[in-house]
């Protein structure tokens, strides 16, 4: 009888002690997997931002010059960081003056006309081919894009750096 009952209670004991260490284990790998999921989750969505950054950057520098672009990067990260509370009422104009540069202002003759006798894809195709032949040769003879306005062509020579060759 006594060794029966004791038999009985050392494996009852064991088997609560044992599904208790089963539980608690469960309950660990439980808490570790989430805390990877949400690691994860935090690592992807991380990334994503940094490739929507470069992006916005990319964009940014493909519309500015790069100088003009880093300099507004840095001053809306400055702003970011120093105060998110206040709204600034005005923006930071960024002008810089310059001596002695060469401005070239490309406007296609008769492209109005020609506009409105072709389609759409047309007009748009022969602009890019257009524009991205002034981009290569504004490149090679160390010229800066300005701007593109419809058929306008806008480039300085002798920006960011003094050129004394620029006209």
């Amino acid at each position: 009888g006594t060794f029966v009952r004791q038999l009985v209670a050392n494996l009852l004991l064991y088997a609560c002690v044992n599904l208790a260490g089963l539980y608690t284990n469960y309950l660990t790998d439980r808490a570790q997997r989430l805390a990877f999921l949400e690691t994860r989750r935090c690592i992807e969505c991380r990334v994503k931002i940094e490739k929507e950054n470069q992006r916005q950057e990319r964009l940014l520098l493909s519309i500015l010059p790069r100088f003009v672009a880093l300099e507004m990067i840095n001053d809306l990260s400055n702003e970011v960081e120093e105060d998110e509370a206040q709204p600034q009422q005005f923006r930071t104009v960024y002008l810089h003056r310059s001596e002695n540069v060469s401005i070239l202002f490309a406007d296609i003759r008769g492209f109005t006309d020609w506009s409105a006798r072709s389609t759409a894809q047309e007009v748009v195709k022969t602009l890019n081919e257009l524009f991205a032949r002034f981009d290569k040769l504004a490149k090679e003879n160390n010229c800066l894009r300005i701007k593109m306005l419809g058929d306008c062509y806008f480039c300085v020579a002798g920006l960011p750096d003094p050129r004394p060759d620029h006209a």
